[in-house]
């Protein structure tokens, strides 16, 4: 006797069933996918300023506190643009090491420098939106 095989569908459930000579065996049924859940972009970070200290060449930029119903936001990076437009040219985003986690990042410039700052929330996707663009001039 040949063995059969037959698969029956249906929406919610998908239920296999083997039938041999002997006997039928089934397999219990197996619930549908369910859609494919998206992660949430990270709001776009907001209030950056800076301020600049000409002994040490330092500067350091702030941004608001991450809100606290912001379940979404896991870090932030930091990202320096070649102009001050993407149009101009495109931002570098430092993507490896440890996420910055305060609301403060500090870097060296030298005097007489114009740099294009944007910050970056990461996700739990690690998908990044990037705040507006701040112009740093020392």
């Amino acid at each position: 006797m040949r063995n059969r095989l037959r698969i029956a569908g249906r929406a919610a459930a998908v239920a296999i069933t083997l039938a041999a000579a002997g006997g039928a065996t089934a397999v219990p049924a197996v619930a549908a996918p369910t859609a494919v859940t998206q992660t949430a972009s990270a709001p776009a970070p907001t209030g950056l300023t800076y301020t600049y200290d000409a002994a040490t060449e330092q500067v350091t930029v702030n941004w608001d506190p991450k809100d606290s119903a912001d379940t979404v936001t896991t870090g932030y990076r930091e990202g320096f643009c070649s102009g001050p437009s993407t149009a101009d040219g495109p931002c570098f985003v430092r993507a490896s090491g440890p996420l910055l986690t305060g609301n403060s990042f500090t870097f060296h410039l030298a005097a007489g420098r114009t740099v294009y700052f944007r910050l970056y929330a990461e996700n739990p996707a690690h998908q990044l939106t990037g705040s507006a663009l701040l112009t740093v001039t020392t």
